[in-house]
């Protein structure tokens, strides 16, 4: 649903004094004139239900480090004459995300950034290059099939499988297995159709050691293997049509609309 700052403002003209919601969401787009954020936020009982909506800023300066796909906090204050944002602030990815830091590759790329092609091979064996499916919005996260937390890997998976149902063939899905000697086509292949993931649609893609990583790091993705187990940070990111990253979410503990929300102003930004 969508709301916005002047319809919000009609609707509390009458509240009187101006008052303070602290409100939590993902950012969708940022416009730095005049400082803008669109947010999808959760909904805040008794305010507003969850929706995707502008939100004007108290200061420019709420900007720094803010990009499409961070996860915020912040407050909301609104009066009968104006709303305006303030104390906006990254959040920390949720307590299930991960049960300690894992640090960030030193290559990750910045929002903004062309990002470099890579070839891997997909769940029935295709070469696929990221270039290859230029002109579309790409969405990649990283996952393997064997991931033992129901919370991580599976739950990225759901997200993206949700994604391929909710929109058109104009968004390419790309899901990089994190464990590749084990991960091999057929295996990815009969993954993919416990998902029933469509091969033209959403490609579940391994290759080398090396590849993978090389792939992972630009990201800002770190992983290891332990006993019975792949230690690794979650990323999903979000390519723009001609290839740059357009936004890129920490964790898997969003809630779907939000990936959605940022997934479909991307599709429908032009670029």
């Amino acid at each position: 649903m969508r709301l916005t700052t002047s319809t919000l403002l009609c609707c509390l003209a009458l509240t009187g004094c101006a008052k303070r919601y602290r409100m939590e969401g993902m950012v969708v787009a940022v416009r730095p004139d005049p400082p803008t954020v669109t947010i999808s936020h959760r909904a805040v009982a008794g305010f507003m239900p969850a929706m995707t909506m502008p939100f004007l800023l108290d200061a420019p300066s709420q900007l720094q480090g803010i990009s499409p796909g961070a996860r915020v906090q912040f407050d909301l204050v609104v009066n009968k004459a104006r709303s305006r944002v303030r104390s906006l602030r990254l959040a920390a990815a949720a307590p299930a995300d991960s049960d300690f830091i894992i640090p960030v590759a030193p290559e990750k790329l910045a929002v903004g950034s062309t990002v470099p092609d890579f070839e891997l091979t997909d769940q029935l064996g295709r070469p696929t290059r990221l270039s290859g499916s230029n002109g579309k919005v790409r969405a990649i996260n990283f996952i393997y099939t064997r991931c033992p937390l129901p919370e991580v890997c599976p739950r990225l998976s759901a997200a993206f499988a949700s994604l391929q149902r909710r929109f058109s063939s104009d968004l390419m899905l790309l899901s990089v297995t994190l464990d590749p000697r084990h991960d091999r086509p057929p295996i990815l292949a009969r993954y993919a159709a416990s998902l029933h993931a469509n091969p033209d649609r959403w490609r579940f893609l391994t290759g080398s050691e090396s590849s993978v990583t090389a792939v992972a790091r630009s990201f800002g993705l770190v992983h290891w293997a332990e006993v019975g187990v792949i230690v690794h940070s979650s990323y999903t990111a979000i390519i723009d049509r001609k290839g740059r990253l357009a936004a890129l979410v920490e964790g898997s503990s969003f809630p779907l609309e939000q990936l959605a929300s940022l997934v479909q102003q991307v599709l429908q930004s032009g670029d």
